[in-house]
């Protein structure tokens, strides 16, 4: 699961991954590197070290992708970039074109035709989106309820602070909610 946190520069508030997630990659990665090249250098062959580099793949990969929102007041744009390395993707927009930012709760496997799906299959999930204009929804974040630990509430509360754009909040946390044993 790949954290978020919001970071305030000036007169934009960011909310981007992590730096210690990259770090971790970046640790992994010379950690590979590093007994690759020991063991290429004691006359090892490659192929038996596939599974190595097939790792050290996946973890600069890691160390190279990007993803996050930019929120700038001063300007009154929304941006967004995800990719690898320089091959990013990046989108923007003005405040004009947002109708709201939006938090919301679903329920992950649950089944609109009244199919009762077993319970583990189910999962409270939270998705931070931005609904603009003509009916389009930019999703920022769909995580895990329990994983979020209040964290993507947090973050929206403080986009929408400062921003100053309108938001809406479906229902509070589970977790904050009083829960008594008669309730069970």
């Amino acid at each position: 699961m790949l954290h978020y946190a919001v970071y305030q520069k000036n007169s934009a508030i960011v909310y981007t991954l992590k730096k210690r997630v990259r770090m971790v990659f970046l640790l992994i990665t010379l950690f590979l590197l590093w007994g690759l090249v020991l063991n290429i250098g004691e006359g090892v062959s490659i192929r038996s070290m596939i599974h190595i580099v097939l790792l050290l793949i996946v973890t600069t990969i890691g160390v190279l992708y990007r993803d996050g929102w930019f929120f700038d007041v001063a300007n009154r744009m929304i941006g967004s970039w995800w990719g690898i390395g320089p091959w990013v993707r990046r989108e923007s927009f003005g405040f004009g074109e947002v109708v709201r930012l939006d938090l919301s709760h679903f329920i992950k496997g649950s089944a609109l035709d009244g199919k009762i799906l077993p319970k583990r299959r189910q999962k409270a999930m939270v998705v931070f989106s931005i609904i603009l204009t003509e009916e389009r929804q930019k999703t920022v974040q769909v995580i895990p309820e329990r994983s979020s630990s209040g964290r993507i509430e947090a973050a929206f509360d403080r986009i929408a602070i400062f921003t100053e754009l309108p938001a809406k909040i479906d229902r509070p946390r589970d977790v904050d909610l009083p829960l008594r044993m008669k309730d069970l």
